[in-house]
């Protein structure tokens, strides 16, 4: 039995990491200021946690149909949502991989089809078809839930994010553990969704103590942005697999 309760604690907190929730406010890198130019759609996002009464935000970047997230720093993504590939960018490497989407959502498929011994939970989602104004857009609630777990989505196609971007965020941050495929339904369902996420709550409860991450869109609005921002790195290394030659 107390192997059981620790092997259940031990998925739970998996769940959590699963569930991008990240403790510590990511370190700030200046941006450069000078340069061109970019008019570009900044979405600032809040995240709050609890019981550590932490709170940091960081914003997503779109522009020319790039978007960038700036809670990643050293290593990266930037996502072209128009030809619908995700370009991994590692600042210390100063080295650049590109993937098609189709590519991307193949390999996190099969590593989320991989068998799970059948004592472990999987993952139940439920569209509650309740509906909220958020961001001058409306929201719809999707609930997840697996043992003590329980992720609310409030998901909105917004005018102004593109459709599809936070699917293609979810199909590039690849599974971590031989226990992902626990998340198996909701991922399926979160790599199909054209909508974004105005709102996610996750709670966890291990034990008597409860831990709560709270990811609010807080704010809307057009800016002027670095061009850099949105542009992969020059004199970075390719690494993109070149195509074999035809025989």
């Amino acid at each position: 039995m107390r192997e059981e309760v620790w092997g259940m604690s031990r998925t739970l907190c998996l769940i959590v990491l699963l569930a991008a929730c990240k403790p510590d406010a990511p370190k700030k890198t200046a941006l450069p200021a000078a340069g061109p130019q970019l008019r570009a759609t900044v979405v600032t996002i809040r995240t709050t946690l609890e019981p550590e009464k932490k709170t940091h935000t960081h914003t997503l970047v779109i522009g020319g149909g790039k978007a960038r997230s700036t809670d990643e720093q050293d290593q990266w993504r930037l996502f072209d949502t128009k030809a619908k590939t995700v370009t991994f960018v590692d600042d210390v490497a100063k080295t650049t991989r590109t993937e098609s989407l189709d590519a991307l959502l193949k390999k996190h498929r099969e590593a989320l089809a991989e068998p799970l011994p059948p004592h472990y939970p999987r993952a139940y989602v439920k569209r509650t078809g309740e509906k909220r104004p958020m961001q001058g857009a409306t929201a719809e609630q999707t609930l997840i839930d697996i043992g003590g777990y329980r992720r609310e989505l409030w998901l909105a196609e917004h005018r102004a994010i593109p459709g599809g971007l936070f699917a293609m965020m979810q199909a590039s941050d690849g599974p971590t553990s031989p226990l992902a495929p626990m998340m198996r339904a909701a991922d399926d369902a979160l790599t199909r969704t054209r909508a974004f996420p105005l709102l996610d709550r996750s709670e966890v409860t291990i034990g008597d103590k409860k831990r709560v991450t709270d990811r609010a869109v807080v704010e809307i609005a057009e800016r002027n942005v670095p061009q850099a921002m949105l542009s992969v790195p020059s004199g970075y290394r390719d690494l993109t697999p070149k195509p074999a030659a035809p025989k």
